[in-house]
């Protein structure tokens, strides 16, 4: 008899142990971050760490999720399109979650604004470049975020600082390029190419609505193919003097297929074919070869968007919302042998900034 009662004890003890954990489980705070590239992306996963980051610091236990469209990767047709996000809707349908983390454009456009009416989940956009208004939330009481400043005064002011130098004239150096003439107090002629994307056409307004003065901005363009990009790259030697290199991932070799063009690739054919001194404003510019960029800081956006969060879901803030703001951070990264080659000079502080973000190659 006493057998049977302990046996009994012991079954309502794990039971009970097993219903208070699902209790605790399931009254954790559940995020879902839905990214719009893919996981071997240099953003996506900076953006994971900076994440990562203010996770280990905050002490509440929370649920977190990731779900990947995916829509840098090749060939990829509306029906595809269509199934990812499908996916998308599916994984949050099954997990519930409180907050809906929709990092850059096309996650918003394509996924997170079809929630905004419901409630449910609340909706944090990272990193859009196309005013929140243009994904209906602007007077939503569910939704806040972090919306995306290309650093276009840093590199207006950057330009100010490039220095023409004739003693790195050497048998390799690209004539017909910026640093053939010197460049202090000569105001430069700008040009900007990005691939026709939800992200690359909202970069282009933000640069066309800039004030580039004392500089002049010159032809602008979105592009599908690589073909189309060298075209339009080649058309500018003699009409520009700076290429901004916009966002590029997802580029498709020709129409109809043939695959993604590396970012590996793009970067050593700009940098050995451009006659304009390419400045990219892409994170991985630097990394897939280029010489120098300035680009909104991935890691800032990460950090934010899980401190909103959790500020969103905390219970003593009552479900106040966080106010949006707008991310002026960014990472200078340099290749110090590609600015050589083309005659050019940057004051040291560029040089050091690239080295404190471990983004600096000789």
């Amino acid at each position: 008899m006493m057998r049977r009662l302990r046996a009994f004890l012991i079954a309502c003890f794990a039971v009970g142990g097993l219903l208070a954990l699902a209790g605790f489980n399931a009254s954790r705070p559940r995020l879902m971050v839905l990214h719009s590239g893919s996981e071997q992306t240099l953003w996506v996963q900076d953006v994971d760490r900076g994440m990562q980051q203010e996770l280990d610091r905050n002490r509440r236990p929370i649920s977190l999720a990731r779900q990947f469209l995916r829509l840098d990767e090749p060939d990829l047709g509306p029906e595809a399109i269509r199934v990812r996000v499908q996916d998308a809707q599916r994984a949050i349908a099954r997990m519930q979650p409180d907050v809906l983390i929709a990092v850059d454009d096309e996650a918003n456009a394509l996924v997170a604004r079809d929630y905004v009416s419901r409630g449910r989940p609340k909706v944090l956009y990272v990193s859009i470049d196309q005013p929140p208004a243009e994904y209906g939330y602007q007077s939503a009481a569910t939704v806040t975020g972090i919306s995306e400043a290309l650093p276009l005064a840093a590199v207006r002011d950057a330009l100010g600082d490039l220095r023409n130098t004739p003693a790195a004239r050497g048998a390799d150096r690209m004539e017909g390029a910026v640093g053939d003439e010197w460049l202090p107090g000569r105001p430069l002629r700008i040009a900007a190419l990005a691939r026709d994307s939800e992200t690359g056409r909202a970069e282009l307004v933000q640069v066309r609505q800039f004030d580039w003065s004392p500089h002049e901005l010159g032809p602008t363009a979105t592009v599908r193919t690589w073909p189309e990009w060298q075209e339009q790259c080649r058309s500018l030697a003699g009409r520009a003097d700076i290429l901004l290199v916009l966002s590029y991932r997802g580029l498709v070799r020709e129409n109809g297929g043939g695959g993604l063009v590396p970012g590996a690739e793009l970067a050593e054919w700009l940098e050995q074919e451009s006659v304009p001194l390419p400045v990219g404003l892409d994170v991985g510019y630097v990394v897939d070869g280029g010489g120098w960029s300035l680009a909104p800081a991935p890691l800032d956006y990460g950090v934010g968007a899980v401190r909103m969060a959790l500020e969103w879901l905390d219970p003593a803030r009552k479900g106040e919302l966080p106010n949006s703001w707008r991310s002026s951070h960014f990472d200078v990264a340099l290749r110090a042998s590609s600015l050589r080659r083309r005659g050019l000079w940057l004051p040291p502080i560029y040089a050091e900034a690239a080295r404190a973000g471990n983004d600096y190659y000789d």
